[in-house]
């Protein structure tokens, strides 16, 4: 049976505006990038991309972006590192649900397991979503994918999380974000 040339017209503009949003988070990310380059705890501001991996409603939709430039040689090392934050978040906050919400609980660096990693919750659908960064350092990529978790308007006990890793470039990053804004 053929499919009808409303569903094929359907489904190409569905995605050509998921390319879009995609497009629009990598755009939102590379300027939050850029803002954290000049904060004065960023220990490592000559770094300025990496891999931002966007997980929605409970593992259903899963979105791995590239985002500013790199060092290529890490390519494989930055996204592989992005993944693993978001799912062993998600397979810590299955474990002990109540206590989960970053990455940094769970971090290792000894076995390359990182703090960069959030749970959000999605309040108007009653699900869970992560956003997790690598390719910067550990609290640089926790504040990126906090700034990209508040831009998907998910929802998250931030203060919480920032003071689990002591986060201080979320702090400057979003008191330069309320006197630029």
């Amino acid at each position: 049976m053929a499919i009808p040339p409303s569903t094929k017209l359907l489904g190409t503009l569905a995605i050509y505006v998921m390319e879009l949003k995609t497009q629009g988070l990598v755009s939102v990310a590379e300027n939050l990038i850029s803002t954290s380059k000049s904060l004065p705890a960023n220990l490592n501001p000559d770094k300025s991309g990496g891999f931002l991996t966007v997980v929605l409603d409970d593992f259903s939709r899963i979105f791995i972006l590239e985002v500013g430039t790199y060092d290529t040689v890490k390519k494989d090392k930055y996204i592989r590192f992005s993944q693993e934050k978001a799912y062993r978040l998600y397979s810590d906050w299955l474990r002990n649900p109540s206590e989960t919400v970053s990455s940094w609980q769970s971090r290792q660096p000894e076995i390359d397991r990182y703090g960069g990693a959030v749970l959000f919750d999605n309040p108007r659908k009653g699900l869970h979503s992560l956003v997790s960064f690598s390719g910067l350092n550990e609290l640089t990529d926790e504040a990126i994918s906090l700034m990209m978790g508040d831009q998907l308007d998910l929802k998250v006990d931030v203060e919480r999380v920032i003071g689990i890793s002591n986060n201080e470039v979320y702090r400057q990053m979003r008191n330069y974000m309320k006197r630029n804004s």
